[in-house]
């Protein structure tokens, strides 16, 4: 039994959220004196830097010789020598050199910048240091600088980060749009982290009109007027044409779109059919009735099934396009498709990793076509435990494409099954599969395995291409059927190539950190779940608390709090486990025409069936790229979201509806609004008018004086105030009159 537990102890909360803009990234140590807050000024930069340049020991006239260069007066530089020496951030010796201070400390590493103007210093020690925001002027996301630590007088804030020297590695390229300031037309930075004025030749920007969005290359900075020089790349369209978001979005985040016409000689000689001197060796399965089961949209079809019910049990065929046979390693589709190692899928625009005449073409199973395969055959018993798996080539016939939606009416109307008219034998394959998924999905719930179901929702578009609504999808069983024959499918290829000892890429998924587990059960507890993961989990650990807190008011917040509990998984050749599958040995292989990782799986099941030599590559390196390249492609589809999110939020401003609170931070509520199918922020100051303190553990905000509180859960009044379609934030107001005003207690 669930329930609600209201919690009255104060938290205090001290807020260097990232959206205030300061990080909340806690150090430990004593409380540092104002005095230990020392920041230098030009001519002081220009006295460490030079002194850091000459590894630490420089002559106090190399000094002089350098500042004086620059126009800097002599009592002034011996001014500042002085008050260096005072801090004890340099040493003069007796013969006049100068050497690094108990005071100085310095560190190499490279600069992460954020959207809203500070950044971070990453390098080799375990806490970044922060960057404030006039430090970033001139920094690029990426710049390898060497950093001045500067002790922070808070105890729980991290050092503070003031660059001396740096070295430009950071992207070189912003997107612009050209505004307009009295009449005057301007440049400025779209959706990026560079916060310093960017500054366009007058006759580049005579050439543009309000609201043009436009590549810019990134030339010289002028530190005394802190702008930036660049030059027109490409004019990449307007705020308002149908797809702008996705332009911008393949520059922010560096992703391969469009390919170049490079591939073109290659892709000539790629056939548009099987021909039989293809077909000869492979197993023959064009009589089986395989079927492919997608989405309606699809049109790269990976995958195509069968199964058959036998005395002792089931027989599965997983069916996947041979794309090994066409693309060999290292050839010029390869090396692209390398580069890329994921097709990118925006709404309404897909980039896909091999070109259209395989994707879509040649290696797509296709119904009514012959196409080449890599297919395992999978025997179960009737409680679903594997037998036997056998790997080979083959060819098959695909007797129907089918999406979701359609199998699910099939079975479940026997009316519609008729009318359909399916092939023969693809009834009884459909009827088979639910049947072996049913016994699937028990097993999967025994082995503890975790599943979320998390919100689906899909962008709806007009004419114009336009997003005008976001609608909530339904999720089918028939979706279930497909993941669990493709889970099977790539357990086995997992397990097949570790027993054959053959190198490829595994699917790691680690065990969560320590320190999550113990933030998911103060969570737990603070609403009154009376739950306790181990240090050590396992799966069904977090089974339980999802099924615990299935009828919980705040079960969407609870599904996410479990998400950010669980770690990333990646690609490595090293034999590892994936925790939240509950498989000791698992890959992907399933999909080798949308991802590269499952094409090296695809190569090295071919070695061993061929008995060949292994393909030479590093798999470490490999696998690094693939992990990275993947998270890449997640943030720039996550940011297209939000830009969409927030152009559907901005034709509901001023509107009245009722959201709930699916989740809390510092700053105040995220609610969903149910009826828009979108989320949006509601600040505390909007709570009321008075001081609203966060309750322990985070799940609450409750009125000082008043007691009111807002729960993880609730349902809340709220008005759509404003969208910024650039940062994708949609923030709300509180249904009420008058202004709300947040009192802080001094």
């Amino acid at each position: 039994m669930v329930r609600k537990r209201r919690v009255t102890k104060k938290s205090v909360i001290r807020s260097h959220s990232k959206q205030n803009g300061a990080p909340n990234r806690r150090v430990s140590g004593r409380r540092k004196s104002r005095q230990d807050e020392f920041f230098p000024d030009q001519v002081q930069k220009k006295i460490l830097s030079c002194l850091i340049e000459s590894n630490g020991e420089v002559s106090v006239s190399k000094i002089y010789d350098l500042c004086l260069s620059v126009g800097i007066k002599k009592s002034l530089i011996k001014e500042k020598i002085k008050e260096l020496e005072r801090l004890r951030v340099l040493i003069i010796t007796s013969d006049a050199i100068v050497t690094k201070g108990a005071s100085l400390c310095v560190a190499s590493g490279k600069v992460e910048l954020h959207r809203d103007g500070f950044g971070f210093f990453i390098h080799d020690e375990p806490d970044d240091w922060y960057i404030r925001p006039q430090d970033t002027r001139g920094l690029l996301n990426g710049d390898e600088i060497v950093a001045l630590r500067v002790l922070n007088s808070s105890p729980d804030r991290a050092p503070f980060a003031f660059p001396l020297l740096q070295n430009r590695q950071g992207s070189r390229r912003v997107i612009l749009v050209v505004d307009n300031v009295r009449g005057v037309l301007t440049s400025r930075v779209l959706a990026g982290e560079l916060k310093s004025e960017v500054v366009l030749p007058a006759a580049t920007l005579s050439s543009l009109v309000f609201d043009d969005v436009i590549l810019a290359e990134l030339g010289q900075f002028d530190e005394s007027l802190e702008i930036w020089h660049a030059e027109l790349v490409e004019h990449l369209g307007t705020m308002n044409d149908p797809g702008i978001e996705v332009a911008v979005a393949l520059h922010k985040f560096n992703v391969a779109g469009v390919r170049s016409d490079s591939l073109d000689s290659e892709v000539a000689l790629i056939p548009n059919s099987v021909d039989a001197a293809d077909i000869l060796g492979r197993i023959d399965l064009r009589e089986l009735p395989f079927v492919t089961i997608d989405g309606p949209d699809a049109k790269d079809f990976d995958d195509a099934v069968h199964v058959r019910v036998v005395d002792d049990g089931f027989i599965l065929h997983v069916a996947i396009a041979d794309v090994s046979h066409y693309v060999k390693d290292n050839s010029l589709i390869d090396r692209d498709a390398r580069k890329r190692t994921t097709s990118v899928y925006f709404p309404k625009v897909v980039f896909p990793m091999l070109p259209e005449e395989l994707s879509s073409g040649t290696c797509s199973l296709k119904p009514n076509q012959d196409r080449l395969v890599v297919a395992v055959e999978i025997r179960f018993d009737a409680s679903a435990e594997v037998i036997e798996t056998n790997f080979f080539s083959g060819v098959i016939h695909s007797h129907k494409r089918l999406t979701y939606k359609e199998v699910d009416r099939i079975l479940d109307d026997s009316q519609f099954a008729s009318d359909t008219g399916l092939p023969s034998g693809v009834l009884d394959s459909l009827v088979a599969l639910e049947a072996l998924t049913k016994v699937l999905l028990k097993n999967r719930v025994s082995r503890g395995a975790l599943e979320i179901n998390a919100r689906e929702s899909a962008f709806v578009f007009d004419d114009a291409g336009m997003v005008s609504a976001i609608s909530p999808q339904q999720r089918y069983f028939s979706s279930r059927m497909i993941e669990e024959s493709m889970l099977c499918a790539n357990v086995a290829a997992a397990e097949f190539l570790k027993a054959s000892k053959q190198p490829f890429l595994y699917r790691g998924h680690p065990e969560p950190e320590a320190a999550k587990i113990l933030k998911l059960t103060d969570l737990l507890n603070s609403i009154g779940v009376d739950l306790k993961i181990p240090v050590r989990p396992k799966p069904s650990d977090f089974s339980m608390v999802l099924d615990e807190c299935f009828n919980h008011e705040a079960v969407d917040a609870l599904q996410t709090a479990v998400l950010r509990t669980m770690s990333q998984a990646r690609y490595t050749p090293i034999p590892t486990s994936h925790f939240g599958l509950a498989y000791e040995s698992y890959c992907h292989f399933t999909s080798p025409i949308r991802r590269y990782p499952d094409l090296i799986v695809h190569r090295a099941i071919k070695n061993v069936l061929l008995n060949a030599q292994e393909t030479k590559s590093d798999l470490h390196e490999l696998g690094e790229h693939c992990s990275d390249t993947e998270r890449k492609v997640e943030e720039a589809v996550r940011w297209v979201h939000g830009w969409l999110n927030a152009s559907v939020a901005r034709q509901h401003i001023g509107e009245e509806h009722i959201g709930r609170i699916v989740s809390i931070a510092s700053f105040g509520c995220f609610i969903f609004i149910e009826s828009l199918c979108l989320e949006g922020l509601l600040h505390v100051s909007e709570l009321g008018h008075e001081f609203f303190y966060l309750e322990e553990g985070g799940v609450a905000f409750k009125g000082e004086n008043s007691g009111k509180t807002y729960f993880l859960g609730d349902s809340v009044s709220i008005t759509i105030r404003d969208a910024d379609i650039e940062t994708g934030r949609v923030t709300l107001k509180r249904k009420t009159s008058g202004h709300n005003k947040r009192y802080v207690k001094q």
